[in-house]
């Protein structure tokens, strides 16, 4: 069985996807799973700073025929027995990544086999890098805020991605929601909109509300769900992991989220 191939985008910058993709990668391994978490912004990767690590892997050297999968990554331990691999590149390695080297990421992630699931934390933008592997994964979960310019972005990553794969959209996911009804109001607006003007409606996976904890374990290097596990943020998480995880094509026996 090839991994499931999950991707995490967003129209723009600061909505928070880099701490999500890290959080749902520590909450699929609690599930579970083997989970690998790509961090493929080419030119910025930032993956190993939220984490607290000295570098997350080398991509680089992957990408070159240098190394193995395996030895091309990074062990991020989450819990006594549990962790999940990553892989990234050092910031500005890729600054201009050709379509070669495009390429070859994304066919050595489809070939994981030794993992369930691969998460692959995208640039921000709509660059042809990220709507190339945006629309390669099994699902993308778009990642958006109540910023009006992240809606209007994440309207351009939703057309972008049907033109590319001819019917399919990402599904929705509003961070730093102040409450449920916010995070509604936000999904029906981009709904609406994709209704109106493409004719489809992305699925709403539900809101993560702004938690004053996020910042705090950014700024600690450590992984949200191991420094703030009760956390609002650190719940929602682990509710949209479960939901994830129950889709997944072939169900693992789950062990339990915290």
């Amino acid at each position: 069985m090839t991994p499931q191939i999950t991707a995490l985008g967003s129209g723009k910058g600061g909505t928070g996807k880099t701490l999500i993709a890290i959080s749902l990668a520590h909450a699929f391994a609690h599930a579970g799973e083997r989970v690998l978490l790509c961090d493929a912004d080419l030119g910025l990767a930032n993956a190993s700073v939220h984490l607290g690590l000295k570098h997350g892997g080398n991509l680089a050297g992957l990408l070159a025929g240098q190394l193995s999968l395996r030895a091309a990554t990074v062990k991020v331990a989450c819990g006594p027995h549990c962790s999940f691999d990553l892989l990234a590149a050092a910031s500005g390695a890729f600054a201009n990544p050709d379509g070669t080297a495009v390429a070859k990421l994304i066919t050595t992630l489809e070939a994981a086999y030794d993992y369930d699931r691969v998460l692959v934390d995208l640039g921000a933008g709509v660059d042809d890098v990220v709507m190339r592997v945006a629309a390669r994964a099994d699902e993308t979960l778009l990642v958006l805020t109540p910023d009006p310019a992240s809606l209007t972005d994440a309207y351009a990553f939703t057309k972008l991605m049907l033109r590319r794969t001819g019917g399919r959209v990402p599904q929705v996911l509003v961070n730093m929601a102040l409450n449920a009804t916010e995070g509604r109001r936000i999904a029906d607006t981009l709904q609406a909109s994709a209704k109106s003007f493409l004719h489809i409606v992305p699925n709403y996976l539900g809101f993560i509300p702004f938690d004053p904890r996020v910042p705090d374990a950014v700024r600690r290097q450590s992984p949200l769900l191991s420094t703030f596990p009760q956390s609002p943020a650190a719940r929602a998480i682990e509710a949209l992991a479960r939901k994830l995880h129950s889709t997944m094509r072939v169900p693992l026996p789950a062990v339990g989220l915290r």
